[in-house]
């Protein structure tokens, strides 16, 4: 009986967790439009970022800042690092579970796209990596443009996973 009640529990938090990312993703979009209607393309989207991996037929918003409540919503961009397209490390993070879990399928060559302050930059896969969790190799400044998904691996983990998957990518010239 136990077992069936903490299964249940379990179950809940999970429907309960899948339901406030899907609310976050949603609210960003009718964000994201609204400021794309009221201040044109130039301007669209400020605050937010739109990742799309095209591979994978996957489209998210992501949160600046990457706090425990952002990261109910969807992916966050780490605040320490660099804007996307500009130089340095752009890293964005985001629960295995929910909007990450797309992550698993990504392979080495793949198409990123970003697009954020009325720009689009586009990134090509370079790397796939695991790591453990204390490994922070991957998230330091990097000179170029660089951009670093990140989430928790493995994929089907119930808890605190022991790793990180991460996903680095490399900004494409104009026209690439």
């Amino acid at each position: 009986m136990v077992l069936l009640g903490a299964g249940v529990g379990t179950a809940l938090v999970g429907a309960v967790l899948g339901i406030v990312a899907w609310q976050g993703q949603e609210t960003a979009l009718t964000e994201w439009e609204s400021r794309t209607a009221e201040e044109g393309t130039a301007n669209a989207g400020q605050e937010l970022t739109r990742l799309s991996l095209p591979e994978q037929g996957a489209e998210f918003f992501v949160w600046e800042g990457a706090t425990k409540k952002n990261l109910l919503f969807g992916p966050a961009r780490v605040a320490q690092s660099s804007a996307p397209g500009a130089n340095g490390n752009c890293i964005i993070a985001a629960h295995r579970d929910t909007h990450f879990r797309i992550l698993k399928d990504v392979k080495k060559g793949q198409p990123i796209v970003l697009e954020h302050g009325g720009q689009t930059f586009h990134y090509r896969v370079s790397a796939l990596h695991i790591v453990g969790a204390a490994d922070n190799t991957y998230y330091r400044p990097t000179r170029g443009p660089v951009l670093t998904l990140v989430t928790c691996y493995p994929f089907s983990y119930l808890g605190r996973a022991p790793k990180r998957f991460i996903v680095q990518a490399e900004l494409l010239a104009p026209g690439s």
